[in-house]
Formats: C-alpha cells, structure tokens, sequence
C-alpha cells in the first residue's frame, strides 16, 4: 500500500517566487568591516565584532534538515534528481560553511563555547562511526581548541542557578531550532527551505572567483608581518594579527568548499592548499579544517562533469 503524503513529495512543494539573497556564513564574515584610520585598527575592530555561534548553529541544523528533507523526496522521485541538484549543492555550501565557521571562530560567549562544543561533540562522534582514521585525525585536529564540558561539580545547587541553568537550556533549545524568514536581509546568512529552490540554485550557479579570494588571503597574511613595528598598542595588533588569520582562512576554506569549474579555479585550489601546508606556526585547527574544506569541495566536484577534480597531494 503507498502511503506517501501528496505533502512529502518534491513535485507538490509550493515554490516561493521571491528571490532571496543568499549567502554563506563565511562570506558574511566580509559584511561585518566598519573602517578605522588603519587597517590594523579595522582588524582588530573586525575581530571584536564576530557573530554570535549559536545562531549559527541553528541554522546550520536547520539547513542540514532541508538536506534529509530533500534526499528523502529524491528517494520517492528519482527522476526529479536533475532539477533539484543543484539544491542539494547550495544546502550543503551552507551547512558546510556554518559548520566550518563554528570551529574556525572563536567563542565569545558561554553559549558560543557550548555551541562550538556541540557541533564538534557531533563532528567527532560522525567521523567515529562513519570515516577512517585520516578522517578521524583530521576531525580531532580541527576541534582541538574546543573547551571540555563543565564538569558535574559546576552544575548549580541554589535555585538562582538552577533557574539560570534552565533558561540557558531554553535559550539554546530555541536557537536551535529557527524559523525561515519571509524575507531575507542581503548578506545575513539564513535557513532556506526547499521552498527557496529558485534562490538556492542561483546562489549555487553564481560565479565564484576562487583565485581572487585565494590573492586576498595572500595578501592579508603578508600584511600581518608588519603588524608589529606600526607602533599601535600591543592589544590592538594582537587583536589585529588574530582577527588577519581568521579572515584569511574563512577565504581560503571558501576557495577550499566550492568545486573549480576551470582550470583557473584548480590553480586557486592547489595553490591554497600549497599555502597553508608551509603555514606551520598556524593554529593546528586551521590547517585541519582547511582539509576538511577540501574534501567537502571535491566531494560536490566529483558528482557531475560540469566541475573539475583537483590533483590528490603527493
């Protein structure tokens, strides 16, 4: 007997003709600039200023439903496989890229911590069951800067913190769990419903140009060494030298995450790859979601001939 809800199938869904602005959380990471007298000044203005991880979170849970949403519609139409690919392919930018951000960014807050920590808890526990001991010691790399849990003698005992402890346990619940938006503000990052297919694949098809982010991040690097000589206070060129880095990698984990559709694009790629394989005084984390990045990008690469494969190291 077909018990399939005219409701789960992909060709009933009522698309939204609106066309949303969509980015990734790696890219919005360029919005967040508010210009000083120096560049050294604005980096480290830039780095104060970083997104809060939970919403993140969110919507990256979110997004990876729209995902299972999606493959489990695909299952009942296989023929609709062609039109909605490129769906898929947007979805998994975005998830990838939050993903990426929770662990490339640094907490700020106790629930930024707990939501690095509980992305990583699940990144670790994925690669345990599902991957190879590379992919296991990547994963343990990338999430190696990730504060441990409270331990048991932390919980609260009065009811001031036990009331304190149910809020934040509230608050996160929800943040979790977040709505989409009738219209999306340009360049904040947001959950998508499949609802959104004609936005998603747009975004998907828009040209990226892998080699100009991968010359920025180049740039940006060269730019810290003289940092230390520019005679700023010590906290702002410290501030600076770690807000360069992590702007630099979230550009190279782009070049990394979306597949070449040239040569020019796998030029960008190796060289990427090339530049943060000498950057060994570099957090560890770095170089190790790099490879992660990588992966993910030839992964979506290797499932059509409209994109390139980048050469495996050697």
């Amino acid at each position: 007997m077909n018990t399939t809800n005219r409701s789960d199938l992909l060709s009933s869904i009522v698309l939204d003709t609106t066309q949303h602005q969509i980015t990734d959380d790696l890219l919005a990471l360029e919005a967040r600039f508010r210009q000083a007298e120096t560049e050294i000044e604005t980096l480290a203005n830039w780095r104060n200023a970083l997104p809060d991880l939970l919403p993140i979170r969110g919507c990256a849970q979110a997004n990876a439903d729209q995902v299972r949403r999606l493959i489990k519609g695909l299952a009942r139409e296989p023929e609709l496989v062609d039109d909605w690919i490129d769906v898929a392919n947007a979805l998994t930018v975005l998830v990838n890229a939050a993903n990426l951000s929770l662990l490339l960014l640094p907490p700020r807050s106790i629930d930024d911590a707990w939501a690095g920590r509980n992305f990583g808890f699940h990144l670790l526990r994925h690669t345990k069951r599902h991957g190879d001991g590379e992919e296991l010691s990547l994963a343990r790399r990338a999430t190696s800067a990730l504060k441990p849990e409270p331990s048991e003698q932390d919980l609260p005992s009065d009811a001031a913190g036990i009331r304190t402890m149910i809020e934040t346990m509230a608050r996160r619940a929800s943040a979790l769990q977040p709505k989409p938006l009738a219209a999306t503000p340009g360049g904040t990052p947001a959950v998508h419903p499949l609802e959104h297919a004609a936005s998603l694949k747009a975004f998907f098809a828009k040209r990226q140009d892998l080699m100009r982010w991968y010359k920025a991040a180049c740039q940006l690097l060269h730019n810290t060494e003289g940092f230390a000589t520019s005679g700023l206070p010590a906290r702002v060129v410290e501030d600076a030298t770690e807000g360069a880095i992590i702007l630099s990698y979230a550009r190279l984990l782009r070049v990394a995450l979306w597949p070449a559709r040239d040569q020019r694009d796998v030029e960008a790629k190796l060289a990427a790859r090339d530049l943060v394989r000498v950057r060994t005084t570099d957090p560890e984390r770095l170089g190790a979601l790099f490879e992660i990045a990588l992966e993910q990008g030839e992964m979506v690469a290797g499932q059509s001939t409209r994109f390139l494969n980048i050469e495996p190291a050697g």
